[in-house]
């Protein structure tokens, strides 16, 4: 089983950091992931603060929405029967997750690929080419014409957005990290982000759910990423609401699994991306390591119309579905309530095309990985 796993850049970190930890934790599992889709994120929101925003506060039901987008600092909600309703990105932050406040990660940089709508105009994707695995990706779908592709400044003068809404969200986690300090909160993945993956372990020990309880969980880290739910050995972690929850069953003293897996614990940024990527790699702050900057849109009008700016992220992986360089792909579909997303494992490109568009809310997939089976 070879999977493409489509994920923000905070599901990213806890799927790298279970990758590397692989033969610690005793665990094969990430292995399966031979694809990272990084999705280009600024913040997120809970399911249930996301429906307060729209229905309570602007007093429009989610089942009469067609599609969401942000646009201009505006979130844009497009009405099934033609209106829509548009008011300021700085209105939701109240609702945003806690856990996004710290993230220091804005275009998915531990990524094979990144996607996302800012730099390109409307119906086109930005695509940041990190490895030579995602470079074989895009330029084999744009031969197959599965997408059109241009480099960036062909259709915008450039990534400079791009790097601007990096650099502003990095210095907001900065500012946040520093404020929680000062109340006592130890914000310890950014400090750890230089240290190697031995340190961290030994850091590690004799540390369990109680810890990771009190210093992520309680503390308002927790991206509720799962990486903590899908290497606890014994099964006793579930998310709730967002949080991870323990079960009965859990003996802390002979397991520090999950404290170890999480990446708001610690994240070995520096080790992780020395993995990943080739020495002398291009790298410019606010984009990450990459081989190109593009733009690309889906040929298909099916996925252009239903997927989210373009649809590149639907015709790059019905790509790798129909030639067989992945067997299935990890990403969210809808659920039973309008616009919850929850996580599913597509097989085809015609389930793949059921999971496109994109959710302002937050669904745990890094579990999806690891139950899928062979």
């Amino acid at each position: 089983m070879s999977l493409a796993y489509v994920g923000l850049p905070c599901q990213l970190e806890g799927l790298r950091k279970t990758e590397v930890l692989s033969e610690t934790l005793k665990q094969d599992w990430p292995g399966k992931v031979s694809l990272y889709v990084g999705l280009l994120c600024r913040e997120n929101w809970a399911y249930t603060c996301f429906r307060a925003l729209i229905e309570d506060d602007y007093s429009l039901k989610l089942d009469e929405v067609s599609k969401f987008d942000i646009k201009k600092r505006n979130i844009v909600a497009f009405k099934r029967d033609g209106g829509k309703l548009e008011f300021p990105l700085e209105e939701s932050r109240p609702y945003v997750r806690a856990g996004c406040q710290v993230c220091l990660d804005f275009t998915g940089e531990l990524s094979d690929i990144s996607v996302g709508a800012v730099g390109s105009p409307m119906k086109w994707s930005t695509v940041i080419v990190r490895t030579e695995k995602g470079m074989e990706l895009l330029k084999g779908a744009e031969k197959e014409g599965y997408v059109e592709v241009k480099p960036i400044e062909e259709v915008k003068p450039g990534t400079w957005l791009v790097k601007k809404l990096s650099k502003e969200k990095k210095e907001e986690a900065l500012k946040e990290a520093e404020i929680r300090g000062d109340e006592g909160i130890k914000v310890s993945h950014i400090s750890s982000l230089d240290k190697s993956v031995k340190e961290l372990i030994k850091e590690a020990e004799g540390k369990g759910y109680d810890e990771l309880e009190y210093e992520v969980i309680d503390g308002g880290l927790c991206s509720a990423c799962g990486a903590c739910v899908a290497v606890c050995p014994s099964g006793c972690l579930r998310i709730v609401d967002e949080r991870p929850t323990l079960l009965e069953g859990c003996k802390p003293e002979e397991c520090n699994a999950c404290y170890l897996a999480c990446p708001r614990v610690s994240l070995p940024l520096a080790e992780l991306k020395s993995l990943i990527f080739n020495d002398g790699q291009s790298y410019e702050d606010g984009l990450g390591e990459f081989l190109g900057v593009y733009a690309a849109r889906a040929s298909d009008p099916k996925v252009l119309e239903r997927g989210q700016d373009g649809g590149a992220v639907t015709a790059l992986l019905s790509y790798a579905l129909d030639k067989n360089i992945v067997s299935g792909v990890v990403s969210v579909r809808e659920g039973e309530k309008p616009w919850m997303p929850v996580p599913a494992v597509s097989k085809n490109s015609e389930e793949l095309l059921e999971t496109s568009g994109t959710f302002y809310s937050y669904a745990t997939t890094i579990p999806a990985v690891k139950g899928d089976k062979d």
